[in-house]
């Protein structure tokens, strides 16, 4: 009976949708269930949305968005892959500080899935890139005040967020761990780089410095 519940819970479960609320089952099914080809469908869609984002505000307006969405539809999913092989590793091997079970395999399902809401965005950012270009490639404080970057803006902000909370979950939902375990998972190694980078700037401007003495 309580496999057959289980089973028909699987049944329900949307990828697409139902990470944003019901995220651990949504990564549970997707680690359990889902093949290599349905993985690599997800590394390119958020890679190609990620490579949109990157290309926002940092490009001149003259920048013809068909060329751009070539640039990141081969560009984007070859650096999110690259980043999902090494983020599985760094936070499998994290995870053990906690206890954690999560073998790489499972870890490098689990994250793709949840940068899903980096999916929905897509749409949004296609349509912005096409019919205002002059907004979405500008220097981001040329078009500060403008509506449409406004509202895309906090659009963005609200997704990112969320995002991580649904990263945070979907890395204690791998490891079998609670999801504030999992918040500190995903942390330490950000806090760890970012001290290091830290040390290396500080040690970089004391050379320079030196050299003056």
């Amino acid at each position: 009976m309580v496999r057959e519940d289980r089973i028909r819970k699987e049944q329900d479960i949307n990828p697409f949708t139902d990470i944003w609320l019901r995220t651990r089952e949504t990564v549970r099914f997707v680690i359990e269930r889902k093949s290599a080809q349905y993985i690599i469908l997800l590394i390119v869609l958020t890679g190609f949305a990620s490579g949109l984002i990157g290309l926002m505000n940092n490009r001149s307006a003259e920048m013809s968005p068909w060329a751009a969405f070539f640039q990141v539809l081969i560009g984007g999913p070859i650096g999110s892959a690259f980043g999902y092989f090494i983020g599985a590793a760094i936070l499998t091997l994290v995870g053990r500080l906690f206890k954690g079970k999560a073998t790489y395999q499972e870890m490098f399902k689990a994250l793709p899935t949840a940068q899903i809401p980096q999916i929905w965005l897509l749409p949004l950012l296609i349509i912005w890139a096409l019919t205002s270009p002059e907004t979405f490639f500008a220097d981001r404080m040329e078009v500060e005040g403008n509506p449409i970057t406004v509202i895309m803006s906090i659009v963005m902000a609200a997704v990112s967020i969320w995002t991580f909370v649904i990263v945070c979950k979907a890395v204690g939902e791998a490891h079998q761990v609670s999801s504030w375990k999992g918040f500190f998972i995903v942390v330490i190694p950000g806090v760890i780089i970012g001290i290091i980078v830290v040390l290396i700037i500080f040690v970089l401007f004391a050379s320079f410095f030196n050299i003056f003495n």
